[in-house]
């Protein structure tokens, strides 16, 4: 590399020398040059290119080899031990360890030197700096001043690094500064393991990259795969405007993917994130939570053993014990899918949904978005508070905004309170929903098709039924028939009026007709256009029949015996009864009465037109009720 090794030395040069002795000067000058002479043979054993150096031992502390310099210069300090000035392009090298700078001071197997400095080991680390201090014995390299330490893409700068050749150990306790082609990494402390390429930051740790920024205490970074792993409390700014808080995991560059785990927190605009672990896909913009899974919001809050957050698209998947919970509803299941801007969810296990005035449950449940609607599928339970009713139903729809429900598949049933009392109504369909006036919100409750209704001391069957709450009137179209104990009530249609939850008057309207009867033998009978019956304490008190009335009367003596038959036929007519039984009638307007004696009566032929004892269309129990009407006849 080197054709030769230049002196300019000269007895001036060294202040060891006598003036005044010419001999003893002549005798130090042969010294010195027996030993440039003994220096002169290694270096020329490196005078052809080093790309191919003799590989020493670095077990020890080998001999450091000078290569070159414009000029040298020595002399022996008072213990002896001989000191050597190089200056002016100044090359040595120790085994695989080529320093180079502009002079040096070498004692013994130690060297300081001064003015661009540069190490390289092989090719793959170069160092730069100001000022070198080496120590050959323990192989160990003190920089100082701009001092830079490259390893393939990576570039470290500080004022201020210990280098360790034999184990390639790069350590600084002054501020730091890492960059590669996308990101930059500042510390006060770290140590820089050169072989494996991983650095460990430590004391207020910073690193900028393309994606994001980071705050650590401590944190490592491995150049391959470009990983990034967090030691202790760290946090970071996406590019998103997301926040994330974490004390341990890692950040891979590359994929541009993380774990955030030890009091994981993510924040992204107005909702936080917390778990036992959070993983974040900034590509594909994904974030899973794991372990005591919860993202809050202002307003809102949803929780879970897993939420995977598609933040493109704003929805949560939540998995084992999910809870969500906003203003106007809490949704429970083990497998809920949530649409965070349109407030929007579906499930797939069963649900449970209770907005204070009402709630549902099912098996699954989703949303359409087109028609708004919630779709509930399997065993749904919908119960509303403030109406005082449960739905039970295989399948149900639903709109919050419009408080509607439609109930249908499996003959759904209706459970209510009504004196005192459990009212199960079942129909093929069930609808309900509300109403609003400038001064009242009211609900429409509807059921249509085989509609039944069982209370134990009241049944009833219709096709069709309405009721409001604003009136508390129920409503029963399509020759509806009513049992009540011992009478049977119909007509074309009738209303049950309510007043404080208890039944109050039932009105029969068009062909009305009542037929009472003790025993199943004989029967009492009124009819008339329409017939009017009032309730005290749930028992039937009286009945007001107008228009065309009829009645056929079987009248008994004190003991209880039937004496007779009374048949009336007037405009109006008024029947008061007790315990359930006919006590006495009063006629209006002219009535045409006719009385038989029980032992002349005909009964057959007492029968009037449209007589139609259905008992055995009478519910029995609140299970036949959900029965098809085919098989519940």
């Amino acid at each position: 590399m080197f054709t030769s090794l230049q002196k300019q030395n000269s007895p001036a040069c060294h202040p060891w020398l006598g003036a005044g002795s010419i001999l003893s000067g002549a005798v130090m000058i042969g010294r010195v040059v027996m030993a440039m002479l003994f220096l002169l043979t290694p270096a020329l054993s490196f005078s052809q290119s080093p790309t191919e150096p003799e590989v020493a031992d670095t077990s020890g502390g080998s001999l450091i080899i000078i290569d070159y310099a414009d000029t040298t210069q020595s002399f022996l300090t008072e213990e002896g031990d001989e000191v050597l000035i190089l200056t002016g392009n100044v090359q040595l090298h120790q085994d695989s360890l080529f320093m180079y700078c502009d002079s040096t001071r070498k004692q013994k197997n130690n060297l300081r030197a001064v003015g661009n400095v540069l190490l390289q080991q092989w090719d793959s680390v170069s160092a730069w700096a100001d000022t070198l201090v080496y120590l050959g014995q323990e192989q160990e390299a003190n920089l100082s001043g701009d001092v830079f330490l490259k390893n393939g893409k990576q570039t470290l700068y500080t004022t201020s690094l210990h280098y360790d050749v034999e184990q390639k150990v790069a350590r600084y306790a002054q501020r730091a500064w890492l960059s590669d082609d996308t990101t930059t990494i500042t510390s006060i402390r770290g140590t820089y393991y050169v072989d494996s390429d991983i650095i460990h930051f430590r004391d207020s740790v910073y690193v900028q990259s393309r994606d994001f920024e980071l705050y650590a205490d401590t944190l490592q970074y491995a150049s391959e795969p470009q990983l990034v792993t967090f030691l202790g409390p760290t946090l970071i700014f996406l590019e998103d405007s997301a926040q994330v808080y974490c004390e341990g995991g890692f950040y891979d560059l590359a994929k541009e993917e993380g774990l955030f785990i030890e009091n994981a927190q993510y924040v992204q605009k107005d909702q936080t994130a917390t778990g036992d672990s959070i993983r974040y896909w900034a590509k594909s913009e994904l974030v899973r939570i794991v372990g005591d899974a919860e993202v809050k919001k202002e307003t809102s809050r949803a929780s879970g053993n897993a939420i995977d957050y598609d933040l493109a698209q704003e929805k949560m998947y939540i998995n084992g014990n999910g809870l969500v919970i906003d203003s106007s509803q809490v949704i429970r299941s083990e497998s809920i899918t949530y649409d965070v801007q349109n407030d929007q969810f579906a499930t797939t296990a069963r649900t449970f949904i209770d907005d204070k005035e009402q709630s549902i449950a099912a098996d699954s449940i989703e949303y359409d978005t087109e028609s708004g609607l919630a779709r509930a599928k399997g065993d749904v339970i919908w119960n509303d508070s403030l109406s005082q009713y449960t739905i039970f139903t295989e399948r149900a729809n639903y709109r919050d905004s419009l408080g509607f429900l439609k109930a249908f598949q499996g003959r759904p049933l209706l459970l209510s309170i009504v004196d005192g009392d459990s009212l199960f109504l079942a129909a093929d369909t069930l609808i309900s929903f509300e109403r609003y006036t400038d001064s009242d919100t009211f609900r429409i409750f509807r059921a249509f098709h085989n509609v039944k209704i069982f209370k134990h001391d009241l049944q009833a069957r219709c096709d069709s039924l309405t009721y409001s709450t604003r009136d508390s009137i129920f409503r029963l179209f399509d020759q509806p028939v009513l049992w009540a104990d011992t009478s049977q009530f119909s007509a074309d249609s009738m209303k049950i009026l309510m007043a404080n939850n208890e039944i109050d008057q039932i009105q029969l309207d068009n062909d009305a007709f009542v037929i009472n009867t003790p025993d199943d033998i004989l029967y009492n009978q009124m009819k008339g256009k329409s017939i009017l019956v009032k309730f005290v304490d749930g028992e039937a008190k009286s009945m007001d029949i107008e228009g065309n009335a009829e009645s056929v009367y079987y009248a008994l003596d004190d003991d209880g015996a039937y004496i007779g038959v009374n048949k009336t036929l007037c405009s109006n007519m008024l029947i008061r009864m007790g315990n359930n039984q006919v006590s006495d009638i009063v006629f209006y307007a002219s009535p045409e009465a006719s009385f038989y004696p029980i032992q002349q009566a005909k009964h057959d032929e007492l029968r009037m037109e449209g007589f139609d004892w259905k008992f055995h269309q009478r519910p029995k129990t609140p299970e036949e009720i959900r029965m098809p009407l085919e098989e519940s006849q």
